[in-house]
């Protein structure tokens, strides 16, 4: 299979995966019904500490790349790409709806083009601006149809936003700085980076306590477990391999994936859809071409 058509496998695979993660993470605070079991800063790190625990063994027998100068591009992206995040996404799921989550995390794409730009001076082609930009289009149309944002706090959304711009520091310094490292070595190195201060804050959060003294303390482990294993562990590991086959701005793209596979899964639950969001679906599978597409002429070439 050729790194075209394996890097359009891994986009819809990851945006099945993380498009449902946002509803793992609440489930994972709200097991049943509206009842907190457990907080937001206690999923955040126990996310992070399974996560790291599984890809462990992989870790232990590449420990010697942390005595190199890789070791803090690896707790960039470990810290960047995985720790802030879980802990920002679920404290902001207590004041936001999953799905508002997901629509915001397309704030990672322009990130990522704006670190790309600004810091290692790679620029993006016509096509994959006009991609980024008639995808933002096509999701919005959606979400306006779909989504309800009154009901959102402004705060909390905002931390969505600077967890997004996290990713990007993380997306790109995967793809500028530790492109010749195997994709699993940098999951499980970054993870392995992350995981005393995630097992700390574990600890000072008293993470452990809510899964055995809490009646629903099981259930909420079952969802963070699959939260960790799935949408953590092994999403990262497709993840960094898709930004290592593909352009940095394409793999970012799985933004505007995600928000549509939740609005399908609350449609699942219950939602209305209208048909017209079947014209703004197709608008973004063509963006997402387009930002896969090596145009010949980049964006600061005179014609």
């Amino acid at each position: 299979m050729s790194d075209e058509r394996r890097s359009y496998l891994i986009l819809v695979l990851l945006a099945l995966i993380w498009g449902s993660s946002f509803i793992l993470m609440h489930k994972s605070m709200h097991p049943v019904g509206k009842e907190m079991v457990m907080g937001p800063f206690q999923v955040g790190s126990m996310r992070i500490v399974i996560a790291s625990l599984v890809l462990l063994p992989i870790a232990v027998r590449h420990l010697k790349l942390l005595k190199t100068k890789l070791f803090w591009w690896f707790l960039i992206v470990g810290a960047s790409g995985n720790l802030i995040p879980a802990l920002l996404f679920t404290l902001a799921e207590t004041r936001i709806p999953p799905s508002l989550a997901g629509v915001l995390n397309m704030g990672t794409s322009f990130f990522v083009v704006l670190i790309g730009i600004v810091i290692y001076k790679n620029r993006p082609t016509r096509l994959q601006v006009i991609g980024l930009f008639l995808g933002a289009f096509g999701l919005f149309q959606i979400l306006k149809i779909q989504l309800h944002f009154e009901s959102g706090d402004l705060f909390y959304a905002a931390l969505v936003l600077f967890a997004t711009l996290c990713y990007g520091i993380s997306l790109t310094t995967i793809k500028f700085k530790l492109h010749e490292v195997p994709s699993l070595v940098i999951t499980s190195l970054s993870f392995f980076s992350i995981l005393l201060p995630a097992l700390v804050i574990a600890l000072v959060t008293n993470a452990f306590e809510p899964i055995y003294t809490h009646p629903d303390g099981l259930k909420s482990l079952g969802f963070l477990s699959v939260l960790s294993v799935v949408g953590t562990a092994f999403a990262v590991f497709l993840f960094t391999k898709l930004v290592s086959i593909s352009s940095h701005i394409f793999a970012s793209a799985v933004t505007y994936l995600i928000p549509v596979v939740a609005v399908f899964i609350g449609v699942l639950a219950g939602d209305q859809f209208q048909l017209i969001n079947i014209l703004w679906v197709i608008i973004i599978i063509v963006a997402v071409y387009l930002m896969n597409k090596k145009s010949r002429i980049p964006l600061n070439k005179k014609i």
